[in-house]
């Protein structure tokens, strides 16, 4: 009945539910090696009983059962989201200290078009429409064996097998939005209207595929020419997987992309938004992301000519630096990222770095990194010219990463 590798060692992600039960079953009554997890968040004065319930079953089988008792106050924001970090931290503790081949999820057909109309309802820019059947989540291969099994057909399957279960009062409630489409719409579907939703959820997951194949080719500009020739999905979702780059839980609705498309074809030079956490900078023709927490802050002090390689920038003052405005008097040097008060004396002048970097029209988020170098006085005697368009010469003694 599963469709797994019998000569791989598994995870059961087991709530002692009606799902995650049945999978169970089959899986001990097929000869897999699987050892089975399950987590207490001590939400509901049941869940020491179904917790006590399970282990019984496991130890009358012989199973090896892992449990996680969450004995910390959860808040009640947010709480779905805290509870799947929660059990996901702990299967890939499990995954990495004991060697499972992956985790089993029971995931069933209900779930994965709950999990559609939820994606329907809230608008949000998805990489996938429903579940799928295979997929990573904290760096842990998670696997769906009973995807194509409705819920009630896992229900069913306990009964006729007399496999024991619990049913979670809480999924009976209209709290949270899932329930709600659960009770009203899924549950009152008729196999056609599942069958039509599922070619739907295919052809939705179709065109996913075909659009970020498109966009493939431009997820490595950095132009805001470049993404406003993109349609209005293209733009959206290139967006979002450049934010996952960054944040993997990144976020983003369609408005607010919308949104984000205007601030590209403003005339304005330079615009900042901080867009889930992530800061979108547009500066002339080119935009960045970037963690809007982050904060660019570094120094090295060198005593004598020497070759440094850094994450900002790289100098090899070993030979002839002439060209830097550096000689052996200076020394010892200091390079810092510039500060926004820093001034740089220009035959004989003083001039403001930040009005320096304005003429040069350098980017917004690459002069809180830009490098200065300054003498054993304090002096700033050199700030490398930026130019949009550098290229690295093959015996470039100091360069900008």
């Amino acid at each position: 009945m599963l469709d797994l590798d019998k000569n791989q060692k598994y995870l059961l992600a087991c709530s002692h539910g009606p799902d995650s039960m049945a999978l169970l079953y089959m899986l001990k009554n097929e000869g897999y090696n699987f050892s089975v997890a399950h987590v207490n968040y001590h939400l509901r004065k049941e869940a020491d009983e179904e917790q006590k319930q399970l282990a019984n079953y496991c130890h009358k089988n012989n199973i090896e059962l892992y449990v996680k008792e969450v004995n910390e106050s959860l808040g009640k924001s947010n709480l779905e989201e805290q509870c799947r970090i929660i059990r996901y931290t702990f299967f890939k503790e499990l995954v990495n200290k004991y060697n499972f081949y992956a985790v089993l999820v029971a995931h069933n057909e209900d779930d994965l078009i709950e999990t559609y109309l939820m994606q329907k309802t809230r608008q949000n820019l998805v990489e996938f429409f429903g579940i799928k059947q295979n997929s990573i989540i904290f760096d842990v291969k998670i696997i769906r064996p009973v995807l194509q099994f409705t819920k009630q057909d896992l229900l069913l399957f306990c009964q006729v097998n007399g496999v024991e279960y619990s049913i979670d009062k809480t999924n009976l409630e209209d709290v949270f939005l899932r329930n709600k489409i659960r009770h009203q719409v899924v549950e009152k579907m008729s196999r056609e209207e599942r069958d039509n939703i599922l070619k739907e959820i295919k052809e939705k997951n179709d065109e996913l595929s075909a659009l970020n194949e498109r966009i493939s080719s431009i997820i490595s500009s950095n132009k805001v020419s470049d993404y406003n020739r993109l349609t209005d999905d293209e733009f959206l979702y290139a967006i979002v997987k450049l934010g996952r780059n960054k944040k993997p839980n990144f976020t983003l609705s369609r408005n607010q992309g919308l949104e984000l498309r205007k601030i590209f074809n403003s005339d304005k030079a330079n615009i900042s938004v901080n867009v889930s956490n992530l800061l979108l900078v547009k500066s002339y023709d080119s935009f960045y992301l970037e963690d809007a927490d982050e904060v660019i802050k570094y120094e090295y002090k060198i005593d004598k000519p020497i070759e440094l390689d850094t994450p900002y920038f790289y100098l090899d003052f070993t030979g002839d630096t002439t060209n830097r405005n550096i000689t052996i008097d200076d020394y010892p040097l200091t390079i810092r990222n510039a500060h926004s008060d820093d001034s740089y004396f220009i035959k004989g002048y003083e001039k403001k770095i930040r009005r320096l970097f304005i003429d040069w029209k350098m980017p917004i988020l690459i002069r809180k990194r830009w490098p200065v170098i300054i003498d054993k006085n304090g002096r700033i005697i050199y700030i490398p010219r930026y130019k949009s368009d550098f290229v690295k010469e093959e015996k470039c003694n100091f360069y900008v990463k």
